[in-house]
C-alpha cells in the first residue's frame, strides 16, 4: 500500500504548486525557519497555526489533516474540529471558532444529521454573538432541518428558541411567535428534558406574544412561567417575566399590578447588579407613575434614570428616558400649559441621543403632538410625517404609526384640506384592520 502524504509534504507540496516561498507563506505570523521545519516533517503545526497556513494557501483544513487529498468523513476529526471551535468561542475568538466550524461541517457525513445539525446550531451561536443575525437565522434554519428527524429534542428546543429570539430582534414578530410555539409543544411532549428550558420557552413566548399585542395570550404564558420559576427555584429569567408582566398590566391599564411587577423586576436586577436592566426598569416605573397621573413622581424617576444612563454611558437609555418624559409633560401640560416647553425641549434632547430609527420615529411622533397642542400646525404636520416615514414598514409599530396617520388626518381636517384628512385617516384605519386580522380583537 501506497503511504499518503503527511501533512508537511502536503503543505511544501501546495506551497511550490503556488510559487510561493516558505517566507512568503511565512509571513509575518511565523518564522521560514519554522515553516521549513513543518515540511520536513521535524515540527507539528498546531490547528491554530495549520488554520492560517491553509488560509494562505487556499485550501480547506481538511486538505492537510485528511489521509487522502479530498475530505474523509472520519466522525473523530469532525469531533475534534468541533471541540477546538468551542473552546476558541468560549474564548471570545468567534471568527476563528465559525471557520472551524464550517471545517467541520465540511467533513461530516452527509447523512450523519445529528452530528451536522449540533453543528449548524453551534455555529449559529457565534454568528449571534458576533450580531450577524441573518448569518445566525441561516445556520439555525439548517440546524433544524438536520434535527427534526433525529430525535435531539433539547438542541432543538434551543434551535426554536434561538431562532424566535432572532426573528423577534428583528422586528418580525409574527414569525418569532410560531417558533416559540414550536420550542414549546417539543418541550411538553418530552418533559424529561430540564425545568429550565421550559421555564425560558414559556418566557420567550410570552414577551413575543406581548409585543404582538396578544396580551391575554401573553399573560397566560408569563404566570405559568413565573409559577415554575419560583417553584423550581429557578430565578435565571425571573427579572424578563415580572418586566414583560409589568409591560402587559401597563397596556392593559392595569396600573397597580404593571407598578408592581415592574418594581420586583427592579429589584431583581439590583440584587444581580444588573444596572442596564434596572434602569430599564426605573423607565418602565416613571411611564407608570404618569399613566396613574403621579406627574411629580414620574417626572423623579424619569429625570434619575436619565441622569444614570448618562453617567453609565448609555444613550439609548438616556433617550428612552427623556422620551418618557416628554410623554408625562404632555399630559401633564393638561393643568399645566407651561410642560409644553419641558415637553419640546427634552424631546430636542433626546433626539440628539437616538441612533435607533424607529426611536427616532417615536420622538417626532411626540414633537408632533406637543407642536399640535401648542397650534403650529404646519411644523406638527412635518413632524408627523416625519415620524411615519420612519417606521413604514416596520411589522412592529404598525399601532403607532396608525396613530400618526390619525393625527394627521385630524390636523388636516382643522386646516380645512379634506381630501388629504381623508387619506391619512383611511390609512388609519386600514392599518388597524390589518393588525385585527392578524391578531383578532385588540385586548
Amino acid at each position: 500500500m501506497t503511504k499518503s502524504p503527511c501533512v508537511g509534504e502536503r503543505i511544501r507540496a501546495q506551497r511550490l504548486k503556488m510559487g510561493m516561498t516558505q517566507q512568503d507563506l511565512a509571513g509575518d505570523t511565523f518564522t521560514k525557519s519554522f515553516i521549513s521545519q513543518i515540511e520536513k516533517n521535524h515540527a507539528r503545526p498546531s490547528l491554530r497555526s495549520l488554520q492560517i497556513i491553509a488560509s494562505r494557501l487556499g485550501k480547506p483544513i481538511g486538505y492537510f489533516l485528511g489521509e487522502e487529498y479530498t475530505p474523509t468523513t472520519d466522525p473523530d476529526k469532525v469531533d475534534h474540529l468541533s471541540m477546538l471551535a468551542a473552546r476558541l468561542k468560549q474564548e471570545g475568538k468567534l471568527q476563528d471558532a465559525i471557520n472551524y466550524y464550517k471545517e467541520a461541517l465540511a467533513l461530516a457525513d452527509q447523512d450523519d444529521h445529528l452530528r451536522r445539525g449540533r453543528l449548524y446550531f453551534w455555529q449559529g451561536e457565534a454568528y449571534r454573538d458576533l450580531e450577524q443575525r441573518e448569518e445566525a437565522i441561516q445556520m439555525l434554519e439548517a440546524a433544524r432541518q438536520e434535527l427534526e428527524s433525529e430525535g435531539e429534542w433539547e438542541v432543538l428546543s434551543y434551535t426554536y428558541n434561538g431562532l424566535g429570539d432572532l426573528l423577534l430582534g428583528l422586528g418580525k414578530t409574527d414569525l418569532a411567535i410560531p417558533s416559540f410555539e414550536r420550542a414549546l409543544d417539543i418541550i411538553q411532549n418530552h418533559p424529561e428534558l430540564p425545568p429550565n428550558i421550559h421555564t425560558t420557552t414559556l418566557t420567550n413566548l410570552g414577551i413575543a406574544l406581548a409585543k404582538g399585542r396578544q396580551y391575554e395570550r401573553a399573560e397566560h404564558q408569563l404566570l405559568i412561567a413565573l409559577e415554575r420559576s419560583e417553584a423550581d427555584r429557578t430565578y435565571y429569567r425571573y427579572g424578563d417575566i415580572c418586566m414583560a408582566l409589568g409591560y402587559i398590566y401597563f397596556h392593559q391599564q392595569v396600573l397597580r399590578d404593571a407598578y408592581g411587577f415592574t418594581n420586583r423586576a427592579r429589584h431583581f436586577y439590583i440584587a444581580i447588579q444588573d444596572e442596564d436592566l434596572e434602569i430599564q426598569c426605573q423607565i418602565n416605573q416613571g411611564a407608570i407613575e404618569g399613566a396613574r397621573g403621579n406627574f411629580p413622581r414620574a417626572e423623579l424617576h424619569l429625570l434619575e434614570a436619565a441622569e444614570r444612563a448618562q453617567a453609565l454611558g448609555q444613550p439609548q437609555h438616556q433617550a428612552h428616558a427623556l422620551e418618557k418624559l416628554a410623554e408625562v409633560y404632555i399630559e401633564w401640560a393638561v393643568k399645566q400649559p407651561e410642560k409644553l416647553e419641558d415637553a419640546e425641549e427634552v424631546l430636542k434632547k433626546a433626539a440628539m441621543l437616538q441612533t435607533d430609527t424607529a426611536g427616532h420615529g417615536a420622538i417626532n411622533q411626540l414633537l408632533g403632538e406637543v407642536l399640535f397642542r401648542k397650534n403650529r400646525l404646519h411644523e406638527a404636520i412635518e413632524a408627523l410625517t416625519k415620524a411615519a416615514g420612519l417606521i413604514e414598514g416596520e411589522p412592529d409599530h404598525q399601532s403607532r404609526l396608525a396613530d400618526i396617520y390619525s393625527r394627521l388626518g385630524e390636523i388636516c381636517q382643522l386646516q380645512g384640506d379634506s381630501k388629504q384628512a381623508t387619506e391619512f385617516l383611511q390609512r388609519s384605519v386600514n392599518l388597524f384592520r390589518e393588525m385585527q386580522s392578524r391578531t383578532g380583537p385588540m385586548q
